[in-house]
């Protein structure tokens, strides 16, 4: 098959645009041939240059949603923009679309562009809580932009996880099509991990005593990193052998920063900045503690288990997806229980290997490439 991945444009670190750079590799490996399609903005050279070791590169005349200062109402009245778009598109010649948007309202009018291709199509959608969930700015207006254009569409809207799809489902009260499909990852070969772990905590200055739990992701307010640092600071006062690192980089790394000298915890909390390769921290890793507000499947999770890292989340988090439980990830609520849990090596042990047979057999790349093929041969029979 020949397979055209559509970018929204958002940014080239993001989890869903990774998930993009997974999903191309994967097709291209099985033999499809795999064109990607997005912005020529220059935030999305660095996914442009990772999808060129596997596929052509398309860079287009496109603005995001969030580059417009009326966001999604701006993509109201750009139907020229959705039929050149469209034509673009044809005149690639492939054999299916697949339009992956981060949430409701982002890429509508590249969602109109696929309506108006007579090539078939489906759209992954990573987030599917409304604008009014997310409490942004005039959220009524951009939820009714977003349903009215959402309930146009005729191809299947793949979703990441089942809560998530059942969100968009009462969103548009049943009258589209909708599928889940994990987000999976590479297994890893755990026998290379202990020289990975042993470089990387002796360049970080670690001994054998000292706990290391990262934060992994953008800082940025979604993800909550300064709940992190509070976390942080309460959990040490309980677990004292506990060190704290927090890889990525984004709009609030230098309030954060601030934060950590104000409290006088460099020593005890740092920022290792963005990084190409996470395995390494993850490998030095003896937590990720994930703290984000809202999520899809995140693939930090996921990676962080496959390396049979443990991870804490939040009850609430958990709760959203159906495939997480204490056997599986460590609840946290206060910071004195989770130092608890964290004492407890057995039981960590436990909760990693659960987690990364979770990987093997549920969240995999190959699963997850199994399913898009299928879905891509089913929306071209139809």
């Amino acid at each position: 098959m020949k397979i055209l991945l559509v970018s929204s444009g958002s940014g080239s670190r993001g989890g869903g645009e990774i998930f993009l750079d997974y999903l191309g590799k994967g097709l291209a490996e099985r033999g499809h041939a795999v064109v990607v399609w997005m912005p020529q903005h220059p935030r999305m050279d660095e996914l442009a240059e990772k999808c060129a070791r596997f596929g052509q590169v398309v860079r287009a005349d496109y603005r995001n949603t969030y580059d417009h200062k009326a966001r999604s109402l701006a993509t109201c009245f750009n139907w020229n923009t959705s039929r050149r778009i469209a034509r673009e598109w044809e005149g690639l010649q492939p054999d299916a679309i697949h339009l992956n948007k981060q949430n409701l309202e982002d890429g509508l009018d590249l969602l109109r562009a696929a309506r108006q291709c007579r090539v078939p199509s489906i759209c992954t959608i990573h987030l599917t809580q409304t604008a009014a969930y997310l409490r942004a700015k005039s959220a009524g207006v951009r939820d009714f932009i977003a349903r009215a254009t959402l309930e146009k569409y005729r191809g299947i809207f793949v979703t990441v996880q089942e809560t998530r799809r059942a969100d968009l489902e009462n969103f548009l009260a049943g009258r589209v099509c909708t599928q889940t499909i994990y987000n999976g990852v590479l297994a890893r070969d755990r026998s290379v991990l202990p020289p990975l772990r042993a470089a990387k905590r002796k360049e970080l200055g670690l001994n054998d005593r000292d706990f290391l739990v990262l934060g992994l992701g953008r800082l940025v307010e979604q993800k909550r990193p300064f709940e992190f640092l509070k976390i942080a600071q309460k959990l040490r006062v309980h677990f004292p052998a506990a060190k704290f690192l927090w890889v990525g980089d984004g709009a609030l790394l230098a309030p954060w920063k601030d934060w950590v000298a104000r409290e006088k915890l460099e020593s005890v909390i740092s920022c290792a900045g963005w990084q190409a390769d996470a395995l390494p921290f993850l490998a030095a890793g003896d937590l990720l503690l994930h703290v984000a507000e809202y999520e899809g499947l995140p693939l930090a999770i996921i990676e962080a288990m496959a390396t049979g890292l443990p991870c804490a989340v939040t009850r609430n988090f958990a709760s959203e997806i159906e495939l997480f439980d204490e056997s599986n990830v460590i609840f946290f609520d206060q910071p004195e229980n989770l130092a608890e849990k964290l004492k407890d090596s057995i039981a960590m042990a436990g909760v990693a290997e659960k987690a990364h047979r979770l990987v093997r057999n549920q969240l995999s790349l190959e699963n997850m490439i199994n399913a898009y093929e299928q879905l891509y041969s089913k929306v071209m029979t139809e």
